[in-house]
This record gives C-alpha cells, structure tokens and sequence, in this order.
C-alpha cells in the first residue's frame, strides 16, 4: 500500500459526546497503523480536522502528535532544553521556574497535549486572573499580581512556541489566541478617588523617619540611604551599590553606575548595570552634600576604630551561562582573628579565584563595623518604621523616589529632565506614573487659564 492510498482511509467517528478522527500512518520501521487523535465539537469540524492532519502527512510528512505528553512534561523539557543553560539573566530564570512550579501544580498541568483546548488554557489565565469565589462570595483562589502573570505567559507562551518548533508536537502555538484579561478597577463616582494618587511622604514624615534612626544607636545606618534616596531619587538597588568615587563633592553631583542584587541562583550579592542599562548623573542640592560629607568623615573614623576588624568589600567578574556575574565578596574578621560567619547570604575572600584581579569597594551605605547594607536589608528598615513610628505605618523605601519625582513635577520641572534624573529607559514611564498633579498644582493650572481668556 502507498503512502497516498493510505491517506484515503481516514475517518471520523464519535465515542460518547466526543468526535475523533484517525488515519494509517507508516512507522519508522515500515509498517503501517492507524493512529487516532482528538476532533472538534462537531462531525463537521472534525471532518475540517482530518482533512488538514491528511494534508499535513502527504505534503509535508509531519504527523504533529505529542502522544501522551502531558503540560507538565512539555514544562520539563522546554526548561531543560531552551531555559536552564541559557544566557538569561538568573532571577529572570528563577521567575519563569517558580510559574512552571505552579502550572505543573495546576489541573492544566496534568492534561495531555493531545486532549488540550484553548478553552482550557483561556480557563487557567482567567482562573489566575480573576480568582474564584464561593457562592457566599468569599475568595477560594487568589488573584495572581500583574507581574506573576506575566511570567505565567512567558511560560505558556515560550513552552508551546517549542512544541510547534522544533519538538512538532503542535501545529500551531494556542496561545496566540488565549487573552490575557485584567479585573476591572471599581472607581467610585462618588466622593474621592484614591485610585490614581501616588504614594508618597510629607518632608516632616521624611525627618520623623531620619531622627528615629539617628536616636537609635544601633539603626543610625539607615538613616543615610533613607536621606540619599530622599534628595536623589534613588531606586533601593542604586543606593545599596553606591561607591564613594561615584560621588562628585566639588560639583555636588553623584554618578549611579551599579546597582546591587542578590542573584539567587548563585546565591549571592551582585552588582549590576542601573535599570535603564547605562549609567547616569544625579545632581543635588546643599542638604545632602552636608550630609555626605559628614557621613564620610565618621566612616573613616569607624574604620580606623575597628581597624582588621572592618568588612572590606571587593568585586570580581566572574562569566556563568555567557553573562558576566560581578559578584561581590568580602573580608571579615571575628574577635579571635578568624574569618567571620556573620555574613549572610555573601561570598568571602577565600572564595575568590585569585587568579582574577579584585577591585576594592567603597561602599557610601554600610553598617557600623563596614558590613554589607543590601536590598534586603533595606526592607527591614520599612519594617522597623512601620511598626515603631507612629504615622509611618504604610512606610515604603519606594515611597522616597515617589516622593523625590513628584515634588519635582509638581513645582514645574521639566519632564524630560525628570526622567533623566530618574533614570527611566522612556519618557512614557515617567508621564504614566507621576505625571498628576496635586491640588496647588492643578488650582495654578486653572488660574493660568482664566488670566489667558479674561485678560
């Protein structure tokens, strides 16, 4: 029997409220059998289905049949094949490996590509999209975060990409027809709407945070970062990574060439290129150059005061995956002369290839003994004020390069210059997310305009 002849005896039939089609197909080894594959809803679609699968096999000698493949295992060898050992960024990989986590979880998960509908993916994005409620309306499944779904798409949308090509398990990607759906915001049409504001502080909300750290002995090293994020504009990261040299006193001006990041792959801090992927200048005013200049002569002082005792900090290059890792470790001692173990989540000297040269790190925000202010402890900070100063409850570390943005539109700064300073990649960040005005604003706004018509 030829190949051709074959094709003349596909089928479609219906077992229980389900339509199949099959046809004979020939096996590697030369023999022939009949293979069976899901339809449509109707005879009609179905029939459209087995004359497209027929095409397919005659034309273009693909069969696009995943077997028994289920979702979870399409998850698995997409990861290991297109994802594991590639060159993304590490905590970008770690975000797409906890989704595959939880679709793996999922019912969606456990259905075979061969059985899968649009429909049920469509279920699964608005399941994550929307949440579930009982009848008494109470919420049994939680909504996922705009950004949590994002990964979530990247997953689905990257693993069905592979199974049309180049696994053909697929003949086309479903996911260009799923729709990502977002919860319709409830605005209220009366009274005021909260919903648009920014979230920002008060400069008394600002100097009640500062003066609670600088009373507290052993909190006082907050008080720096939370001043230089404050007056600059500084993403968390940037103020973390900031070096003495990337501080110009003469021209009162500060250089943000890094940003620190715990990569949690490798488990340890790094430092990174700034959001926008270019350094950047922040010019500033009096009050912080008063404040960094004190703040570096009790630096040295406490350095000279722990002598070998003080962190000293360094930075080595280091390619993983075709992407170079500027890690950062450190040298610490304890009192008996010993490397300490206080560190965490660091790397120490000793772990350095010493074959590579080390660059010294000056770091502007440290602890008192020279150790390491990160990230991560800068959301302890938040914690310490929300719970210990009164009216700074909802504080955020954010919430001081809100502050900085917004006070800078509102008193009339050029946008463009707003989003320079700030460092946004596009001007359409900056206009999306600080571009309202408060009430002062808007009343000058107004007034412009009546002067204008009235004469």
């Amino acid at each position: 029997m030829t190949a051709n002849e074959s094709l003349q005896n596909g089928s479609v039939r219906k077992k229980g409220n389900q339509w199949y089609y099959r046809f004979r197909v020939q096996e590697s080894d030369g023999s022939w059998k009949q293979r069976e594959f899901k339809g449509g809803k109707t005879k009609k679609e179905t029939e459209l289905m087995l004359k497209q699968a027929l095409n397919d096999y005659k034309y273009e000698g693909e069969l696009f049949d995943p077997g028994s493949l289920t979702v979870a295992e399409l998850c698995d060898q997409w990861w290991e094949s297109e994802v594991e050992n590639s060159d993304m960024a590490s905590n970008s990989r770690t975000g797409l490996q906890a989704a595959i986590k939880h679709i793996k979880k999922e019912e969606l998960g456990s259905r075979k590509l061969r059985d899968l509908t649009i429909e049920d993916i469509q279920a699964y994005v608005d399941l994550k999209s929307y949440g579930k409620f009982d009848e008494r309306g109470n919420r049994t499944v939680r909504a996922y975060a705009e950004s949590t779904l994002r990964k979530h798409f990247s997953v689905l949308n990257g693993m069905f990409k592979y199974a049309v090509y180049p696994k053909r398990y697929l003949r086309e990607n479903p996911m260009q027809y799923v729709k990502k759906r977002r919860q319709q915001k409830v605005v209220k049409i009366f009274g005021d709407s909260e919903e648009n504001k920014v979230s920002t502080i008060t400069h008394g909300e600002f100097e009640k945070a500062v003066e609670f750290f600088l009373k507290n002995e052993h909190l006082s090293y907050y008080a720096l970062p939370v001043q230089i994020a404050y007056y600059t504009g500084l993403r968390a990261g940037e103020v973390c990574g900031l070096n003495w040299e990337d501080i110009d006193f003469e021209r009162a001006r500060l250089t943000v060439r890094r940003s620190m990041y715990y990569d949690k792959e490798e488990k340890c801090w790094e430092l990174k290129v700034p959001k926008n992927g270019k350094p950047r200048v922040v010019d500033f005013g009096e009050s912080l150059l008063e404040i960094l200049k004190q703040a570096k002569k009790e630096q040295l002082e406490r350095q000279s005061r722990y002598g070998q005792y003080y962190h000293q900090h360094f930075m080595q290059p280091r390619e993983i995956r075709g992407r170079v890792h500027w890690q950062i470790f450190t040298k610490a001692y304890a009192d008996d002369g010993v490397l300490s173990s206080r560190v965490t989540k660091g790397k120490f000297i000793e772990e350095a290839n010493m074959k590579e040269p080390l660059q010294p790190l000056f770091f502007v925000c440290s602890k008192q003994d020279g150790e390491l202010l990160t990230t991560q402890s800068l959301k302890y900070c938040n914690k310490v004020l929300q719970k210990e100063v009164c009216g700074l409850e909802h504080f955020h570390f954010h919430a001081l390069r809100r502050t900085y943005a917004s006070t800078l539109v509102n008193h009339g700064a050029n946008l463009k210059d707003v989003q320079m300073l700030l460092g946004h990649s596009d001007i359409k960040i900056t206009l999306n997310t600080y571009s309202h005005v408060d009430d002062e604003s808007r009343r000058k706004a107004v007034d412009i305009f009546e002067k204008a018509v009235t004469g």
